[in-house]
């Protein structure tokens, strides 16, 4: 991984204001010149804490989602590809809870995610190791818990939070296992690092280039494999569902199974705008695959096992039944013929499912998961014949307001309606925003549009989109203040 002690502030600007409101310990620094650049300066860390301190809803949502299940670390979230973070590094170890659930089968909880141990007559098997900062942890964690050798770490998918801590396991020399999609995944992270910096909120300095800077696993599969270590079988399954090369691990002989990403406490994360494509079906049948096999004890990647047999049988099922819901809802209205954001407003669990505590929307919703099922039958195209070779939205938007009367009456209005109809009240700001951004007035008004919006509770990856742009409209709004009372103050000297 790269080195580097000072940070980007488009990441640290988040971990600042959500510190300053009690949910973290990481510290300001510095920025890295490198990664500075346009909104990446003091102004911007001021306006983001500015919109954060303004807007308390928004920053619980953001942490009743974003610790997935177990607490949250701001440091560890906004860093998770970084070796080097200390904040980070030290927010991971102090808080880790180990908890043994079984024989020789230990849960390791850190902030945001899970790392399973089976410890073996040969050896330690681990499934995943957390994200870079929790490396060190790892490390020492493992010799506390037993004297067997590192063995195994079995990874069940590429991202950031499951395979970076393996960086300082590997002076141990471990067998790495992997889908053999893992790589082409990683690689793919590699070739677009800015946009994963962007889309993750992760320094850009820490973001893998090339595999120096990541773990390259040792041994690939397709499919399915079954590993022998001391004497027992760990069965290895891929389903695509969170990511192309997601695995889950079955430990017959303990009657465990470790799940993974596929099963969360709460709606799957399934749907997130942000991130390539998912696989609500796949992951659907992974669910009721783990089900079948009867497992006494569930250890998901993220939050609480799950002890009790009937619990897991009631939960895995339920949540594949959500999943597939979804998808068979979205299938039916492109089948029929309707025009594609109808069939995402007509999206919606059932009933029985949506009272379920595990089908909250602390995440994603179910129409978000309704886009991704769109996105894996389809093309980019929205079914709106002016979308195809559309104008460029400024213009779209001067062409609106214009016809409007000014961007200061779509503006007025838009913040008439954000109460009671905060989803039209966005389009009419976002006009008269890409229209006339050097208006104050227009400004402030798509503030206040988005702040009535954010001041419910929302999915967190949803409210997060909704903040990074307020934090530019606040940014733009304390530029014009800041030049309107320059010229104020001139012209009265000039008196």
């Amino acid at each position: 991984m790269k080195k580097h002690s000072q940070h980007s502030l488009s990441v640290l600007s988040m971990a600042l204001a959500l510190s300053q409101l009690g949910m973290g310990t990481a510290q300001a620094h510095e920025p890295d010149d490198r990664a500075v650049s346009g909104i990446q300066n003091p102004a911007y860390m001021a306006a983001r804490a500015q919109v954060y301190k303004a807007n308390p809803q928004m920053v619980q949502s953001i942490k009743e989602g974003g610790g997935f299940g177990a607490e949250l670390s701001i440091a560890v979230a906004n860093n998770m590809y970084s070796r080097t973070n200390q904040n980070a590094i030290a927010d991971a170890r102090a808080k880790l809870k180990v908890q043994e659930l079984a024989p020789r089968t230990w849960l390791l909880r850190f902030p945001i995610v899970n790392v399973v141990v089976f410890e073996t007559d040969e050896g330690l098997v681990l499934v995943d190791s957390g994200y870079a900062p929790a490396g060190p942890a790892l490390a020492e964690t493992l010799k506390k818990l037993s004297n067997k050798p590192l063995h195994t770490v079995i990874l069940t998918h590429f991202h950031a939070d499951h395979a970076f801590g393996a960086w300082a396991l590997m002076d141990q020399k471990p067998r790495v296992v992997t889908e053999q999609r893992f790589i082409t995944q990683m690689e793919l992270d590699m070739r677009s690092n800015g946009l994963i910096a962007r889309n993750n909120q992760q320094g850009a300095a820490d973001v893998p280039r090339t595999w120096a800077d990541a773990v390259r696993p040792t041994q690939t599969f397709h499919s399915k494999t079954t590993l022998r270590i001391g004497g027992e079988d760990f069965v290895l399954t891929h389903a695509r569902g969170e990511t192309e090369d997601q695995i889950w691990v079955a430990v017959p002989g303990r009657k465990i199974v470790a799940s993974a990403d596929y099963f969360q406490d709460f709606l799957p994360n399934a749907g997130n705008g942000k991130r390539r494509q998912r696989y609500p079906e796949e992951w659907a049948q992974a669910l009721r695959d783990m089900a079948a096999l009867k497992p006494e004890l569930l250890l998901p990647a993220h939050g609480p096992a799950i002890t009790k047999p009937e619990e897991i049988q009631d939960r895995l099922p339920a949540q594949a039944q959500m999943l597939d819901s979804i998808s068979k809802q979205v299938v039916a209205g492109l089948n029929s013929g309707v025009r594609r954001d109808q069939v995402i407003e007509k999206v919606a669990l059932p009933p029985e499912l949506a009272k379920r505590s595990d089908a909250r929307e602390l995440y994603v919703s179910a129409k978000d998961i309704g886009r991704m099922v769109v996105s894996e039958y389809s093309g980019w195209w929205d079914d709106i014949p002016s979308h195809w070779r559309p104008a460029p939205l400024a213009n779209e938007a001067k062409e609106i307001v214009q016809l409007a009367g000014g961007a200061r009456p779509v503006i007025q209005r838009a913040v008439a309606l954000a109460d009671s109809n905060p989803e039209l009240a966005s389009h009419l700001a976002d006009w008269a925003w890409y229209a006339d951004s050097d208006d104050p007035e227009v400004a402030q008004g798509a503030l206040k549009v988005y702040s009535a919006r954010v001041a419910k509770p929302l999915p967190t990856q949803e409210v997060l989109v909704y903040a990074e742009h307020m934090v530019r409209l606040q940014l733009k709004l304390n530029e014009l203040n800041s030049t309107r009372a320059a010229s104020a103050s001139q012209s009265s000297t000039a008196r």
